[in-house]
């Protein structure tokens, strides 16, 4: 059994509708939630399309991700956690929240086995699994060609200290803070590679 301890106020939420709201974290030590500067980038990417998205938080963690994307204007969100704890604190943060079953659903599993037997289409999937597995970001990329949208975007978030093999997605955008890269990948041929500093 994993010894958790709830932690309060690290992680606020930046813009949106929840701005300032700060998200309760499970304290364990493979949990890394996305930092604001990085996501503050990543949404001023994606930008106003956020508002017509469905959004999957693979590896949801503290929910991050997830919650900053509905404070924005996403309609729904899926966060997918295999850890019962931190599901249940994504749950009670939904609550607090005050978000409809409609607007956020947190479901208790094992990302790839659940994506195996998932049948949806999503416009916009958050990659976000601990750093020490590489392996998973390949499992996951290949699970996720079949679930996402004609133009979806793929979050992938990793250390900058290990190569990720994006084939067969396009790069959109990759920037780099501190040891962590992200970018923003599309199964479209037609997007353009870009880069952020």
């Amino acid at each position: 059994m994993v010894d958790c301890t709830v932690l309060n106020h690290r992680v606020r939420i930046v813009s949106g509708r929840f701005k300032g709201h700060r998200l309760k974290l499970i304290d364990q030590k493979r949990l890394r939630p996305t930092s604001d500067r990085v996501r503050e980038t990543l949404f001023n990417w994606i930008g106003s399309r956020i508002t017509s998205m469905r959004v999957l938080d693979l590896f949801a963690g503290s929910g991050a991700l997830g919650f900053e994307a509905l404070s924005r204007g996403a309609p729904n969100v899926t966060f997918i956690e295999k850890q019962a704890k931190i599901a249940s604190q994504i749950k009670d943060t939904c609550h607090r929240l005050n978000l409809s079953a409609q607007e956020a659903e947190v479901i208790c599993r094992n990302c790839v086995p659940w994506l195996k037997q998932d049948e949806q289409i999503w416009d916009l999937v958050f990659v976000d699994p601990p750093f020490a597995d590489s392996n998973l970001y390949t499992k996951i990329l290949h699970e996720l060609q079949t679930h996402v949208s004609q133009f979806g975007l793929i979050y992938l978030e990793h250390s900058k200290r290990t190569p990720i093999d994006t084939n067969p997605y396009s790069v959109w955008k990759v920037a780099t803070v501190g040891e962590v890269q992200f970018s923003l990948l599309s199964l479209d041929s037609g997007t353009s590679k870009q880069s952020a500093c």
